[in-house]
């Protein structure tokens, strides 16, 4: 398990150094990960693995200020689990920060070819199949409403049944963070567990996203996923998702850790359980009746054992 990610305060000593490229050659013009000595490709390789855990879970789109505290943040975090100190080079921040528009693309790409058959959309080509993808667009995205309520999260688009169920969005978060007992779920529980309104408002964008190409009726494969066009949409969700969650904090809490707890089993993973704060409950009572009984006895020295 690794707990993610908290820039730590003195564990670092000593000036930074350079981090050396492989064989000390200097690369290229475009950085790869590979252009350095083993050692430091696999710094750089994690330091990527907890930006993208960031912005699954902290903010799907964050602006360049951020993406660059983001970038020091875990850069500090794996410098210092390595027990190592390197300069945050530009070369080594913008590959960090690149992995933000890889994330969401590797989301979208688990649930792209899933859309047809999960809400019926027809691929035929014919003007029928046109028409119909035409109404069910509209009404998977409640274009219609002056208020629109996206049916497409549900578990049932019809009666608007079970939110943020729907069967992509939970296969979703199993095939993109709980695919086996190393996946990004499970590595960082303090991020995923209980399900994030961050994470949940991702999907929803994502599937949003996909169901976007089907504006006009039939597939348009050009439109890209971009944090130009996608971020309001995003915004939009995580106000929607922040206002369910204040309907019954309690409940949709419960709720958010169900779905996590249910992706992590099908991982193959142990389940997560909270080590229990303070004394045994098997110990609370002889102890109670221990502390009595020395406090009503007569005071005496049993420093030496007597």
């Amino acid at each position: 398990m690794v707990v993610l990610l908290q820039t730590p305060t003195g564990a670092l000593s000593g000036a930074p150094t350079t981090p050396p490229f492989k064989e000390g050659r200097t690369p290229g013009t475009k950085p790869k990960a590979g252009d350095y000595e083993p050692h430091v490709t696999k710094l750089i390789i994690n330091a990527c693995h907890e930006y993208e855990v960031l912005i699954a879970t902290d903010n799907a789109f964050p602006d360049p200020a951020t993406q660059n505290a983001w970038a020091t943040r875990v850069w500090t975090s794996v410098c210092s689990g390595a027990h190592t100190f390197y300069k945050l080079t530009d070369r080594i921040e913008k590959l960090i920060t690149d992995r933000g528009s890889h994330a969401r693309g590797e989301l979208r790409d688990k649930i792209r070819p899933h859309i047809v058959k999960n809400y019926g959309f027809n691929d035929d080509g014919s003007e029928r199949a046109k028409v119909h993808n035409l109404a069910l667009y509209h009404r998977l995205l409640d274009r219609d409403a002056e208020s629109p309520d996206p049916a497409f999260i549900y578990k049932n688009v019809e009666t608007r049944y079970k939110y943020a169920h729907n069967a992509i969005i939970l296969d979703a978060i199993k095939a993109e963070w709980f695919a086996d007992a190393n996946a990004p779920g499970i590595r960082y529980p303090s991020q995923f567990s209980p399900l994030r309104d961050v994470t949940i408002a991702l999907l929803f964008t994502t599937v949003e996203y996909c169901l976007d190409r089907w504006a006009n009726g039939s597939l348009n494969k050009s439109l890209t996923f971009t944090q130009k066009a996608y971020e309001g949409k995003y915004l939009e969700h995580l106000a929607r998702v922040r206002d369910w969650v204040t309907l019954a904090p309690e409940s949709a809490q419960t709720i958010c850790q169900r779905i996590y707890d249910r992706a992590r089993k099908a991982s193959g993973a142990t389940p997560l359980i909270s080590r229990p704060a303070g004394l045994p409950e098997e110990a609370r009572e002889r102890l109670r009746q221990e502390l009595a009984a020395q406090a009503a006895a007569p005071d005496s020295d049993d420093e030496n054992g007597s």
